[in-house]
Formats: structure tokens, sequence, C-alpha cells
């Protein structure tokens, strides 16, 4: 009784349709998610890769630029010393 005061609209219908392939042809249903997502899948893991080589550069940028400046320090106080 609910259901009957809920006004049907464009979404419903729809909603409701794709319910219904879905039910009635679930393999073809399957096989076109496959379909879509397998290039989604292969690009983010490609872009997950790039990511990785770039964190690790700049990771080891970070590490020469420190060892640089701790060396740097090192001849700084050697200076003064002398």
């Amino acid at each position: 009784m609910a259901e009957n005061s809920v006004e049907k609209g464009p979404w419903k219908e729809t909603l409701d349709s794709f319910v219904q392939y879905v039910a009635l042809n679930p393999k073809e249903f399957l096989f076109y998610v496959f379909l879509i997502m397998t290039p989604l899948m292969a690009i983010s893991g490609y872009l997950s890769l790039k990511l990785a080589k770039h964190i690790e550069k700049n990771e080891k940028e970070k590490k020469k630029k420190a060892t640089r400046q701790s060396n740097m320090a090192k001849a700084r106080r050697r200076a003064k010393a002398d």
C-alpha cells in the first residue's frame, strides 16, 4: 500500500529495468563489467607503478641532499677548528 503512494520517477523505472536485465542475463552483465573494468584496472596499475617510481626518486634526492648538507656542515666545523 505504501508502494502505491510513491510516485514512480524515471530513475525508478530505469533501475527496475536494469535490475531485471541483470537478473535475466547475468553472464552478459558480468562480461560487460569485466570489459569495462579491465582497461581501467590496467591504467590504475600503470599509474601506481609510475607513482611508486616517483616517490622512490624523491626519497633518493632527499637522502642525497641530507648527506650533502651533513658533509658541508662537517667541512665548516673543520674550517672553524683550523
